[in-house]
């Protein structure tokens, strides 16, 4: 069986790297080609991987990267819009709504929600083209429980304040999923994961006030998600369409 081709956009980071290695690793059904930035790709080579260091907001840049890749292997399958931009807790005045930067808010945005348009837009053309039953595509966009709920800013150290523009780029990025579902209908299978809080080094009061607002009681581990992103790969989530999976340890029924 031909394997599919599958692109992760932010591929060297921390769940996307999961997501290249399980695809890899664990389903050798799959051609794994990594995008991420230049300075992140550089030292991160794989046996069995591609990587592409991009500028992931940049037209040319994607248009000239996806058509390679085509032309390369005749096919693309999946992309996994997994590139994003997180600001971390600053003690900055700047952080309040009221005098936040439209520098910054610009730069969350290109990221998060225009990159994963280029890369859909792109991606998708050549989909369109494959000549098989069913979805001839599969676009996976990876959100964040702040796109469903919005962030309690009482968790944070040192009156930090959680930026507006990741929250709603990631809204954005699930009313994408929705669009494109509604758009091709049959022939481009377009599906949300939607991860909770992972642990990755927060201090011990932040992780302390996170888990006490999480049913379960813990954060993800990077690799809890792995499983997920092989389901949606899969024929096996075929019948989910413009839909998000949710996996947030419950933190949204709260």
């Amino acid at each position: 069986m031909e394997k599919k081709v599958v692109i992760i956009s932010g591929g060297c980071g921390l769940l996307g790297t999961e997501f290249a290695k399980t695809l890899y690793i664990y389903n050798e059904g799959y051609i794994v080609i990594v995008l991420d930035l230049f300075s992140k790709v550089k030292g991160y080579k794989l046996d069995g991987y591609e990587e592409f260091g991009i500028d992931i907001t940049s037209e040319y840049m994607v248009q000239e990267t996806i058509k390679y890749i085509y032309e390369k292997y005749g096919h693309i399958d999946v992309a996994i819009n997994c590139a994003a931009l997180n600001p971390q807790p600053k003690e900055q005045e700047d952080n309040f709504f009221e005098n936040y930067s439209l520098k910054r808010w610009k730069e969350t945005l290109d990221v998060n929600l225009t990159g994963s348009f280029l890369l859909s837009r792109e991606c998708i053309k050549y989909m369109l083209k494959n000549e098989k039953e069913g979805f001839k595509g599969n676009i996976i966009n990876i959100a964040s429980d702040l796109g469903v709920i919005t962030s309690d800013n009482r968790i944070y150290d040192n009156g930090y304040i959680k930026p507006p523009c990741y929250g709603v780029s990631k809204a954005g990025l699930i009313q994408l999923t929705k669009y494109l579902g509604g758009y091709y209908r049959d022939k481009i299978k377009s599906v949300c994961l939607v991860p909770g809080s992972v642990y990755n080094g927060q201090s011990d009061s932040l992780k302390k006030n996170l888990e006490n607002r999480i049913p379960i009681g813990r954060l993800a581990r990077p690799n809890e998600y792995n499983e997920a992103i092989k389901f949606l790969c899969s024929s096996g989530s075929d019948y989910m369409q413009g839909q998000i999976l949710v996996m947030d340890g419950g933190r949204g029924i709260w």
